[in-house]
């Protein structure tokens, strides 16, 4: 008896075809099938990451996602600006990263129904260190840098840059807390090694 398609666990996209049209695709990437990613030729994925069924990705001026990076789903990026995700940031269900906006007190039209030389829209760059955390339905805006190691909780709302390896929280946004390096960095390291000793022993069977 087949299991319902519902039941079933998401399918991948297989990386030849990822390869054919993102930008960079590195290796063990993971691409669920039911991700959007537009335009694919303005996004780079590195190593080991995982894109969730239900990720919406803009990729306006350019998206560059590290490796060990997850989007959980229906988290996305957009606005029309850049974005930057470092090695191990985890991305949690239902997160916006917004590197746009329009402007509303400086005269232009509003939304894209309208031309672009009628409308006042300010772009920049969100950038996310690595092994930063930025939790369930949290909303960053645009020009914010996520420090390395930095913690975002559930439903923030980011309008400021964070500092690295802070826990944040709260409306207005505080740091409530501070994470340890030592270990964090420690595993990361001892990861690599393994990782690399995986792909050497693998390229000499080829």
């Amino acid at each position: 008896m087949s299991i319902p398609h519902e039941f079933q666990a998401g399918r991948l996209i297989s990386l030849p075809e990822a390869r054919r049209w993102l930008k960079h695709c590195g290796v063990r990437v993971k691409l669920y099938a039911g991700c959007r990613m537009i335009p694919p030729d303005r996004i780079s994925i590195g190593d080991y990451s995982q894109i969730d069924e239900g990720v919406r990705i803009y990729a306006g001026e350019g998206v560059v996602i590290g490796r060990h990076v997850h989007l959980a789903f229906y988290s996305s990026i957009s606005g029309g600006g850049t974005c930057v995700l470092q090695d191990f940031v985890g991305i949690g269900a239902g997160v916006r990263l917004i590197t746009g906006t329009d402007v509303p007190d400086d005269g232009g039209l509003t939304n894209p129904t309208v031309p672009d030389e009628l409308r006042s829209v300010r772009r920049d760059r969100i950038e996310i260190g690595a092994h930063a955390l930025v939790f369930t339905n949290a909303v960053v805006l645009p020009g914010v840098t996520i420090g390395e190691g930095a913690v975002v909780a559930a439903g923030a709302i980011v309008h400021h840059t964070l500092k690295p390896w802070g826990i944040y929280a709260g409306y207005p946004l505080v740091q409530i807390g501070q994470r340890e390096t030592g270990p964090v960095l420690k595993k990361a390291t001892v990861l690599a090694k393994n990782q690399d000793a995986i792909e050497h022993q693998q390229s000499s069977f080829r």
